[in-house]
């Protein structure tokens, strides 16, 4: 279903109980909740970018959802993702995170493609992604991220691709890729690296990968 550019600032009425698709990209919506979505039981990809959302709240169950796509709005705070247990893509870029708190993501253990880029994160907890050992994808891209834990990619068994380009990043802590771990693809353009001898290690693994 295709409520794009209506203006909405509520869910519309009406929606087909068998919705698998909803798109309520470029509205007015500034605050939801998933309790909404609760009479559209077959609900898996949720569109809810280029709005003005300021608050998500989540708790009621969407047993269905896989996709849940929050690019484009004023979030500051990360939503809780509660009763969403079957969630493998969620964007949550170009919005105002600042922070995320350890254990962020753990309640949607299946998310296989995370996207926070141009977001203001300046730094991340070590537990940031704990739990995430389905994650394929991983956007960190256009933050102002100084500075990045040792352990943060350690529950990432899965990773395949990973965006670091576009932040403020002089070096990368010794070990912060997993020993053995093979990625596809690792962008680390667009950083102020600093060439001295706390760069090494990242010279050496760039080397050797």
């Amino acid at each position: 279903v295709n409520c794009t550019h209506r203006g909405l600032s509520r869910l519309p009425a009406g929606l087909p109980d068998d919705t698998g698709i909803l798109l309520l990209g470029s509205n007015r919506f500034s605050s939801l909740s998933t309790d909404a979505f609760l009479p559209l039981a077959q609900l898996q990809d949720l569109d809810l970018s280029r709005n003005s959302l300021l608050v998500l709240r989540t708790g009621a169950p969407l047993p269905a959802l896989r996709e849940l796509i929050l690019s484009h709005n004023l979030l500051q705070e990360l939503p809780t993702l509660r009763g969403l247990p079957a969630l493998t893509c969620l964007a949550l870029a170009h919005n105002l995170l600042a922070a995320l708190p350890p254990g962020a993501f753990r309640s949607v253990p299946r998310l296989q493609d995370l996207d926070l880029r141009g977001n203001q994160l300046q730094t991340l907890p070590q537990k940031a992604f704990e739990g995430l050992g389905a994650l394929k994808y991983l956007d960190l891209s256009d933050n102002l991220l100084a500075e990045l834990p040792a352990e943060l990619l350690q529950d990432l068994r899965k990773l395949e691709t990973f965006w670091l380009s576009g932040n403020r990043l002089r070096s990368l802590p010794s070990g912060f890729f997993p020993e053995g771990h093979i990625f596809m693809y690792v962008f680390l353009t667009e950083n102020p690296w600093h060439c001295d001898c706390h760069l090494r290690y990242l010279r050496l693994w760039i080397r050797h990968n």
